[in-house]
Parts: C-alpha cells; structure tokens; sequence
C-alpha cells in the first residue's frame, strides 16, 4: 500500500523542484551548483532534474496552479542569499494543494494497480480544514 505522503516525497515533490530547478536555470541562469544550494539538495539531484532521471514520474506543469506556484519559488530563490522560508512555505502549500486536489491518483494507480483508487478519501484533507487561498493570492489566481 503506498500513502500519500509516499506519493508526495517520492513524486510529487521531486517534480515540483525539477520545475524549479528548470526555472532557476533558464530563467535566472543559475548554475546547477547554485540551484542546488537554493534548493537545498546536491547538484547532482539538479542534474537527474536536468536530465529527467528524477521528478518526472508526473507532469504538474500542466496544472496552472502548480506551474504559477513553481514561477513564485523560482522568483523566490532567484536572489542572491534569498530567504528560503517563503519558498518552503510555498512548497509545501503546493504539496497540499497536489494532494488534496488529487493529482497525484492516476500514478497512484499506475503504480499499485491492485489498491482501489476510485473512491478512494485519503487525500481529501476533509479533516484538516486546509484552505488554498494564500497560495492563490501568492500565484495570483
């Protein structure tokens, strides 16, 4: 049985630093080393996000939300000594919203084809109340 939080760690937010990661490098030309050390992870993790080793189990860039949000962390971090806890707290509303909004089920049933997806409440987040509207207004929606 795989949770969502497995989903979260192991996919979704891979994902979401490799669209960071392509942001901070096309965008702000940073090299991998410096990516890596705004992102927290080694520049070997920015490489297999380069070369799509990593964090492309699934494509978030197609939700606007997501994409909007990974533009802010992008901006975020661009900065020379950026602090890197509105960043985080942005990662982290995105890892929510990703889970709530269930974008990560379909890899949930590729990857456990036996566990009963449809109709499935573990990623509801009914019980903790959680409301998206910091992270709109951050992404401007």
């Amino acid at each position: 049985m795989i949770s969502p939080y497995d989903m979260i760690s192991k996919s979704a937010l891979p994902a979401l630093r490799a669209m960071v990661s392509r942001r901070l490098r096309e965008r702000y030309n940073l090299t991998q080393q410096e990516v890596a050390d705004r992102l927290g992870v080694t520049q070997a993790s920015v490489s297999n996000y380069s070369r799509k080793a990593r964090g492309g189990m699934v494509n978030l860039e197609k939700d606007a939300m997501v994409a909007k949000a990974a533009d802010k962390i992008a901006e975020m971090l661009s900065a020379e000594g950026a602090d890197r806890r509105n960043a985080l707290m942005i990662m982290t509303d995105v890892c929510d919203y990703i889970r709530f909004n269930h974008l990560m089920c379909g890899l949930h049933t590729d990857l456990d084809p036996e566990f009963p997806t449809a109709g499935c409440e573990a990623c509801n987040g009914e019980f903790s109340g959680k409301s998206f509207d910091r992270l709109k207004l951050i992404v401007g929606q």
